[in-house]
């Protein structure tokens, strides 16, 4: 079995109320997404998970798993009585490499 990371930002229809934007995190955290990182906080619609594969799966199979948690919430929210849409969602599975949060420097007064 390997593993992977995979991370997924997502964009609400500005109409989205806050409640279903927090009920939506909060679906995708009880199917283990991930929103925070070593106890810092992901940006507001950014979450990540490690996931296993088993020797025959790809990426592609991963990445398809992670649309489907997706819809899965989103559904969960409506089924809910909330309104929700995503406009958009970018899903990226990687095998290697580094992932973090990043600080970004303030810029100097001038």
């Amino acid at each position: 079995m390997r593993s992977f990371i995979a991370t997924m930002v997502y964009e609400l229809h500005p109409d989205t109320p806050p409640e279903a934007r927090k009920l939506l995190r909060a679906h995708l955290v009880g199917r283990r997404w991930q929103d925070r990182h070593e106890g810092a906080a992901m940006p507001s619609t950014a979450v990540w998970i490690r996931r296993s594969a088993e020797d025959h799966e790809t990426t592609d199979d991963l990445h398809a798993a992670c649309a489907r948690d997706l819809g899965d919430a989103v559904a969960a929210v409506a089924r809910a009585g909330r309104s929700i849409q995503v406009v958009r969602a970018w899903i990226q599975v990687s095998g290697a490499g580094t992932y973090g949060l990043v600080t970004v420097p303030r810029p100097a007064d001038g």
